[in-house]
């Protein structure tokens, strides 16, 4: 028998589907439902497993938002009101037979090429601008938590759009747009670097320039994490080396939310253009040629090369790169912490976080398979400033925790 008649990929032959349902507005059908939408995803072909952890994010809070905030009437500025205003709130409408005989429409489309959910409340709408507007301001008693699921929704997915007053959310996802592009591997590393947005006419904005942390490199891209949302779909970034800071041309190519009010942003770095004003080119300048920016962060590769410990030293387990979200759960606090990881042992994991960790956490790692996460519990033997906002953190397992 030949090898390609064994084990036939049925979800690629999948011409069209559709799927229509219901669902009441009682919150514990949420959880149920989003699952129930990622693994249909999953066995249809329309999501690869690997992309489909953001899907269920992005169907977390489309469904979510239509049943609490649509159909429930509930609103998000309760959270920052008494801690158990929203929770409160929750309850009584929950039992309110009115709110709760309205239903939360979806219907999810595929053509074998392209996915999307129209997800439908029967609730009063809202103005989606100025919800992002608010959101996105700098002035603090403007800004709105509501927002930022919107924003993390559109970094999940291909396109997120509202209609019918805000009360219809399409969302797409192409079905290769998750197909992994990366032409070599990125090393963990961790290092502040200068960031400065180009403008819509493509010349540097100086003024604006801002530091953010390095979670990997290679020497076709980076993944930054910040402290403020993305300005602009195009990047200089100062790279140091011996010849000074080279300003290396980036496209953003994807982002989304780190915590609350922080942002990961996977940039390429790209061919630099010949400006138009030639007063806006970058100070100090490297050659144009992309051979120029490959070995500029090749020089920091190999610097990193050299200062990783040998195998043989000091450490006990060889580590692995593992560049995964994490959760970090601290004894008192009800909310988790979200973390990104940089390199794990058996007997330990670096991470960055947005904030000092105490003496010992529970980490809380995605679990491989659609099984539940696993958690353990650790001791933080490392937690080093890296600028404001962010911390380097090196963590010694203990044992699993089954709470």
């Amino acid at each position: 028998m030949s090898e390609s008649s064994d084990t036939p990929l049925l979800p690629s032959q999948i011409v069209a589907e559709r799927t229509h349902l219901t669902i009441p507005s009682l919150p514990n059908w949420i959880e149920p439902t989003v699952e129930f939408l990622r693994t249909k995803a999953v066995m249809s072909g329309a999501c690869h497993q690997k992309r489909s952890g953001k899907l269920l994010v992005a169907l977390h809070e489309a469904i979510s938002n239509a049943l609490l905030h649509g159909n429930l009437e509930l609103n998000s500025d309760l959270k920052r009101q008494e801690p158990d205003a929203f929770a409160a709130a929750l309850a009584q409408r929950a039992a309110d037979p009115n709110l709760a005989s309205r239903t939360v429409d979806i219907v999810v489309d595929y053509d074998g090429e392209t996915c999307h959910w129209i997800i439908t409340d029967q609730g009063n709408g809202f103005d989606v601008d100025h919800v992002l507007a608010r959101c996105l301001s700098d002035d603090p008693d403007l800004q709105m938590t509501s927002g930022r699921g919107i924003l993390m929704m559109k970094s999940l997915l291909d396109d997120v759009r509202f209609t019918q007053g805000g009360r219809r959310v399409i969302m797409r996802l192409d079905r290769n747009s998750g197909t992994e592009r990366r032409k070599d591997a990125r090393v963990p590393i961790v290092a502040p670097f200068q960031v400065t947005p180009i403008g819509a006419d493509g010349a540097p904005a100086w003024g604006e320039s801002y530091e953010a942390v390095s979670r990997d490199l290679s020497e076709h891209g980076i993944a930054l994490l910040q402290r403020q949302l993305a300005t602009s779909a195009k990047l200089l970034i100062g790279v140091p080396t011996d010849r000074g800071v080279v300003h290396i041309p980036a496209e953003v190519k994807h982002s989304r939310p780190l915590g609350a009010n922080g942002m990961e942003l996977g940039c390429q770095f790209v061919e630099p253009l010949a400006p138009a004003d030639p007063s806006s080119v970058p100070p100090p300048s490297g050659s144009p040629q992309m051979e120029a920016v490959h070995q500029a962060v090749a020089g920091i590769l190999d610097a990193y090369h050299a200062k990783t410990v040998p195998s043989h030293d000091k450490r006990v387990h060889p580590r692995v790169v593992f560049t995964e979200r994490v959760a970090i759960q601290i004894d008192g606090r009800p909310e988790l912490i979200v973390a990104y990881a940089r390199d794990l042992s058996k007997g330990g994991l670096a991470l960055i976080a947005q904030e000092p960790l105490p003496g010992e956490v529970t980490i809380i790692f995605p679990s491989p398979t659609n099984r539940e996460a696993f958690r353990v519990r650790s001791r933080v033997v490392r937690c080093s400033l890296i600028q404001e906002g962010f911390y380097d953190v090196g963590a010694t397992f203990l044992r699993l925790d089954a709470r």
